[in-house]
């Protein structure tokens, strides 16, 4: 059977968890406006924020309308296509970087902060930011996250 496109209702879902874990990161006590930001968590906050970016054009994907932000994506868009298969690859796209996601969170060592490109302190994410991000990888489906992963 072939990959089928996500339901309105599994994208919202998957938007809301992704709203939810940011709103959780920016209500953790670390959070500090610039210049005396965790960097642990501004590289956490980033990365689901371009998640939540790139599922906003999930629509003009399948439109086949232009990007806001072409550059944000795999290969600066021109992996992404267009049309159903282009907005199903959004959509696996998003779902697969729960796994990073999941890794950053399970993180004590700071090793996975590394990947960054600098060393950073692992931080205590707290149970509102850990429940956020298992909600999330409750609604992305495994064979969308394994499909975005393969890609």
């Amino acid at each position: 059977m072939p990959p089928q496109l996500p339901s309105d209702q599994q994208r919202a879902a998957v938007e809301g968890a992704l709203d939810e874990i940011i709103n959780a990161i920016m209500a953790h006590p670390l959070w500090k406006e610039p210049p005396n930001q965790n960097p642990m968590l501004v590289e956490v906050w980033d990365f689901v924020m371009r998640s939540r970016y790139m599922l906003s054009e999930y629509e003009n994907v399948k439109a086949g309308r232009p990007l806001r932000f072409p550059d944000q994506f795999q290969g600066a868009g021109s992996v992404v296509g267009t049309g159903n298969t282009g907005a199903l690859h959004v959509y696996q796209d998003v779902c697969s970087r729960t796994m990073i996601l999941g890794m950053l969170m399970k993180d004590s060592s700071g090793t996975i902060g590394m990947l960054t490109g600098e060393a950073v302190p692992p931080v205590d994410f707290g149970p509102r930011v850990m429940n956020a991000v298992k909600a999330l990888q409750q609604v992305c489906p495994m064979e969308d996250v394994m499909a975005g992963m393969m890609r």
